[in-house]
């Protein structure tokens, strides 16, 4: 590690360097980076400050090879070269197979959420997946026609979230809700409805067995943790409902508040049939998956109008059976 000339050395250990060419354009950073002028350190960058092109390109042509971070803003810097490093979408391919490339990248994506805190940066990285889901769906809601079962169930909790992001964004579509923005805050919701899960141990996430009282009681709380980890974000309220209440039912039998049909809202309920229906056809440590006909069959003949939206289903069904 260097330090800029003049540095003073009592200040060598309170802060790390943070070279420029890691700051990628149109990304977020949330956390303080400092620039080295002449003998002392001054603030260049607050939390939530967004990177374009022409100012990196501008700071390392004056010179400014490394800007500066405290210690303890190193786990978020983590976070943020992760998020960065995650792909980018060839916008070429075709609605399916752009769809299925979201999938892979949002399962890296939410295996790092359960790695470290939600981050301005991880928020930002979430909207780019919601943006290009939004348009596959638009452009073609009977892509997710193409979202196949797992063949292994360790990568289902990884997965799942942006399966569900994709379902409930269609059955949106299917049922009029046509704007991007509103379809954006129903895809967000379904990237970050599970994120409480991060506080679960993956023991319990992923025990091939009946889960004991105590552990099921850790379980049923992801909903109210993930709200609460989503609590300093920008996310829109009717995100934020999909994250607390996806596990609410329509008769009240539901969690965390037991909340009754004309308690949620339509685009909950949406979420809540997605998460039922990828869970159903996806490959866990403690079920076969079902496919697609079947688990149609086990909602509607098991949960429709106790638990699942009606509405809800009959556009799933539109947007599965051709």
């Amino acid at each position: 590690m260097s330090f800029p000339v003049g540095l003073p050395s009592n200040l060598k250990s309170d802060y790390n360097q943070f070279p420029v060419d890691r700051l990628l354009d149109n990304s977020v950073t949330d956390f303080d980076l400092f620039a080295g002028i002449g003998n002392h350190f001054i603030l260049y960058s607050g939390q939530g400050y967004k990177w374009m092109r022409s100012e990196l390109t501008g700071l390392l042509n004056q010179g400014y090879k490394n800007l500066w971070i405290r210690p303890e803003d190193f786990a978020k810097a983590v976070i943020y070269e992760k998020m960065a490093k995650l792909p980018q979408l060839d916008k070429t391919l075709r609605p399916e197979d752009r769809l299925n490339k979201i999938l892979d990248i949002g399962a890296t994506f939410t295996r790092y959420l359960y790695e470290g805190d939600i981050t301005a940066s991880s928020v930002h990285k979430a909207e780019e997946l919601a943006t290009h889901l939004v348009a596959c769906i638009q452009e073609d809601q009977g892509c997710v026609r193409g979202i196949t079962g797992l063949a292994q169930h360790d990568m289902y909790t990884y997965l799942h979230s942006v399966r569900v992001a994709a379902y409930a964004t269609a059955i949106a579509h299917q049922m009029g809700i046509t704007d991007t923005e509103s379809l954006k805050t129903i895809a967000m919701g379904g990237i970050f409805h599970d994120v409480g899960k991060s506080s679960v141990p993956m023991a319990i996430i992923n025990k091939s067995g009946p889960l004991l009282e105590g552990e099921w009681l850790t379980m049923k709380n992801h909903p109210v943790e993930g709200h609460k980890k989503m609590a300093d974000s920008c996310l829109h309220h009717v995100s934020r409902e999909i994250v607390l209440h996806h596990h609410e039912r329509l008769n009240g039998s539901g969690y965390p508040d037991a909340l009754q049909q004309n308690s949620l809202l339509p685009e909950v309920q949406m979420a809540t049939l997605a998460d039922v229906f990828d869970a159903l056809t996806s490959s866990r440590s403690y079920q076969n998956k079902r496919n697609r006909f079947e688990a149609l069959d086990f909602i509607k003949h098991r949960l429709l109008r106790t638990d699942i939206s009606v509405e809800a289903f009959k556009a799933l069904v539109a947007c599965l059976v051709k």
